[in-house]
């Protein structure tokens, strides 16, 4: 009987699932936009997919070229082209209508966080808006991210590391060096004849993107250091993408001597 009962649970809960499509997880998105613009100084998102991954119901009106956005008690209501809309059925100015491109509709970042009680910022670093509505935060970049790293270019820019430890063997250190490592990089080894307190380090950890810039790694291994003792190296790797590839930035090494 229990059996029977769980099996008619779950074949209600697929049918109701199934049969509105206009119910949606947020788990099902992730916190991140690609394809914002920046027009005239101004940060424009796409509408439909920043406010799916905000939780909210989205509708539209291809008669009347009106979206609905509905979050909560909110509803907002933008027609294409028009400076008006309507925040539930109270009508306000914009200083940008929405518009569509490529088929996809666009309103100023700051306009949708503000509508809906949040925050919009801009950095101009990593060129992205961060929209705060209470406890959740979308990103929206207004250029393309750039592309992670290959294991394949993992592995040869560790190599040049290791190779960089002593660099007095290779007559031409900038023309060596230059496709891995970046100019200030270079100069920093060539000061400093080498990096400083490197060692051989094979083993590669999981690369974070502190930005689309911008990543790091850090690397560890014990070492033998005399009879008893084990030499612990750490190993920090900072990335930056430049000349459209990734490349070294900076290496700090530590070393520590473990008693037994």
């Amino acid at each position: 009987m229990k059996k029977t009962i769980i099996a008619l649970t779950l074949s209600l809960v697929c049918t109701l699932l199934i049969g509105n499509p206009t119910i949606s997880f947020a788990n099902n998105f992730s916190n991140t936009v690609d394809n914002g613009k920046l027009e005239n100084g101004r940060v424009l998102i796409p509408l439909r997919a920043v406010s799916e991954r905000f939780n909210s119901e989205v509708i539209w009106n291809q008669a009347k070229k009106s979206i609905t956005i509905i979050r909560g008690k909110q509803e907002l209501l933008l027609r294409v082209n028009s400076r008006t809309a309507l925040l539930n059925n109270a009508a306000f100015k914009l200083d940008l209508p929405a518009k569509i491109d490529n088929g996809t509709t666009y309103v100023p970042a700051r306009i949708f966080a503000e509508v809906f009680g949040g925050t919009a910022l801009w950095s101009e670093q990593e060129r992205k808006a961060t929209i705060t509505i209470g406890q959740q935060q979308i990103f929206i970049h207004t250029e393309s991210p750039k592309p992670r790293m290959s294991q394949e270019r993992t592995n040869v820019l560790n190599t040049k590391i290791n190779e960089a430890t002593d660099p007095s063997s290779y007559s031409q250190i900038r023309t060596y060096f230059r496709p891995y490592f970046t100019d200030s990089f270079i100069n920093k080894i060539i000061h400093s004849n080498g990096i400083k307190n490197n060692a051989i380090l094979t083993k590669k950890a999981d690369i974070t993107y502190d930005s689309t810039t911008a990543a790091r790694m850090h690397q560890s291994a014990y070492f033998e250091s005399g009879p008893i003792n084990l030499e612990l190296v750490d190993r920090y790797v900072f990335y930056k993408f430049v000349d459209n590839q990734w490349k070294v930035d900076e290496v700090n090494v530590g070393k520590q001597i473990i008693e037994p």
